[in-house]
């Protein structure tokens, strides 16, 4: 006797079973495929609303204190984010006279740069400033032009594209630290009612070490930058304010971030003289060693707990996967797994 027309989807398939197993995969495959392109097609919008958590709850560490102490919520916001455009004010305000003073003394010292440059041994290699000249014929031709321009409007593309999405990363930040009470309350919710405590005092112990973190990361990377502007100073290196911002902001990627500040400060203190340049490397060199194996297991220790070994590893696998994203985020994301481990997997190992 045939089967009666419309005979339900899954006792077809349970009367065939291949069929079933490869309908499934192929859908496990479907999904897994549209999760991945989604994940790509989103990598810009995931990283930044990741920076923006990370940033408030950061500042949620300053805001908090105050809220607790009877202030309205807004009115700490106000507070803290009328503190941090004062800073920046004067930051640039600090930096702009001495930007402006120094370049226009490297505009006035290009034609002595110039001739230093040709009058080197290196010049004399390639043939002195006639064969300089040749060479910067034969490259400047039409088609490398085009291609000059076309990377220097990428560039310009990319830039505006960067601002976008740093002024986003901040919005979000803003958002996040006003909604900051109703977004843990909902998290918790998603737990069961037996495990919200537990859950409630993990999330608050990760939220700790996130924000430690970034105070201790903030902290470390002024030490480094005022450090780094006391040398300069002391020994002539131009353009100290500015190469101190950028040795302060490097440092907050941790491992390799005052390795390219130096590699910077360095370069630049080339064109004084290469005993300056000698004299910076050896300072550089010098206070990583101290930053890494003093200053920075210090402030670590007592803000995150986390050995030099375990931040070392954390540093390259976050790296190898997320890029510079991952080098900055990967501590904090690793004391976060450690407290969740400590506090769920360990007990259960303990137990059984």
């Amino acid at each position: 006797m045939a089967d009666k027309p419309g005979l339900p989807l899954r006792r077809s398939l349970s009367q065939s079973p291949p069929i079933a197993a490869g309908i499934l995969f192929g859908l496990g495959l479907a999904v897994a495929y549209a999760l991945v392109w989604s994940l790509q097609e989103l990598s810009t919008v995931i990283t930044a609303l990741v920076v923006a958590v990370f940033l408030a709850v950061g500042l949620e560490r300053i805001i908090s204190p105050m809220v607790r102490r009877g202030m309205p919520r807004w009115l700490a916001m106000t507070i803290l984010l009328f503190g941090i455009f004062l800073v920046l004010c004067g930051g640039i305000a600090a930096i702009i006279p001495a930007l402006v003073r120094e370049t226009a003394q490297f505009v006035e010292n290009v034609p002595r740069y110039y001739d230093t440059l040709m009058n080197s041994k290196l010049a004399e290699q390639f043939g002195g400033e006639s064969g300089l000249l040749e060479r910067a014929q034969d490259v400047l031709t039409a088609g490398n032009l085009t291609k000059a321009l076309g990377g220097v409007a990428g560039g310009a593309a990319s830039a505006a594209s960067g601002l976008v999405w740093t002024v986003t990363t901040i919005l979000l930040t803003v958002f996040i630290l006003a909604s900051y009470a109703q977004l843990r309350q909902g998290t918790l919710r998603l737990v069961a009612a037996s495990k919200r405590d537990q859950t409630g005092r993990i999330l608050d112990g990760i939220l700790k070490q996130v924000g430690a973190y970034l105070i201790g990361a903030l902290a470390i990377g002024l030490v480094a930058g005022i450090s780094s502007w006391i040398f300069m100073a002391i020994v002539g290196i131009p353009y100290g304010a500015l190469l101190a911002l950028l040795v302060a902001l490097l440092d907050l990627i941790p491992q390799i971030g005052a390795t390219i500040g130096a590699v910077v400060v360095t370069l630049v203190a080339l064109a004084v003289s290469p005993m300056t340049a000698v004299a910076s490397a050896i300072f550089f060199i010098a206070y990583q060693q101290l930053e890494n194996w003093v200053i920075y297991p210090t402030v670590m220790r007592s803000a995150v707990k986390v050995s030099n070994l375990a931040a070392i590893v954390a540093v390259l696998v976050g790296g190898t996967l997320f890029g510079v994203v991952g080098v900055v985020l990967s501590v904090p994301i690793y004391a976060a797994i450690r407290l969740i481990g400590k506090e769920l997997v360990l007990p259960r190992l303990d137990n059984s």
